[in-house]
């Protein structure tokens, strides 16, 4: 099962200037996801990380990793990656691919008029008659805590 994770499910982080920081800045133990501001020296801006990570935003998702079908490569259970859906699949990308009914996460092989995918287990020439779809070329991971 694929669970497919909006923009929401992701919050701005803040950013901190090197020359600013101190021994004395923590996170906050109240809630645990914003800086405390030990005085008013101190000036923070957020930083939404979609916009450093994302060129497409409507078309690319995110996408929990439920099979390791590339363990090898870092895509483990529990992983998030975000495939764009406009990018170009090339040769050896990682890619997001509806195959055979069920979606999974493979390595593109593109070799002259020959188009295979590739997993830990095997790499599979594609034929005409197989069912199979790009969704996304990943172009990048997230790995929760």
């Amino acid at each position: 099962m694929v669970k497919i994770l909006s923009y929401e499910d992701f919050q701005t982080v803040p950013v901190v200037d090197m020359g600013e920081m101190t021994p004395y800045l923590q996170v906050s133990e109240s809630d645990g996801k914003s800086f405390p501001l030990p005085g008013e020296a101190y000036h923070f801006m957020r930083l939404d990380l979609s916009l450093a990570l994302i060129r497409h935003p409507a078309h690319t998702f995110f996408l929990r990793v439920s099979q390791e079908t590339l363990g090898s490569e870092g895509f483990l259970t529990g992983n998030i990656t975000i495939a764009d859906r406009q990018a170009t699949p090339r040769h050896r990308d990682i890619i997001v691919a509806y195959f055979e009914g069920s979606f999974i996460v493979c390595r593109l092989l593109m070799k002259e008029e020959q188009i295979s995918i590739q997993t830990d287990e095997e790499t599979l020439m594609l034929e005409p008659d197989m069912e199979f779809a790009i969704w996304g070329v990943v172009k990048d991971m997230l790995i929760p805590r």
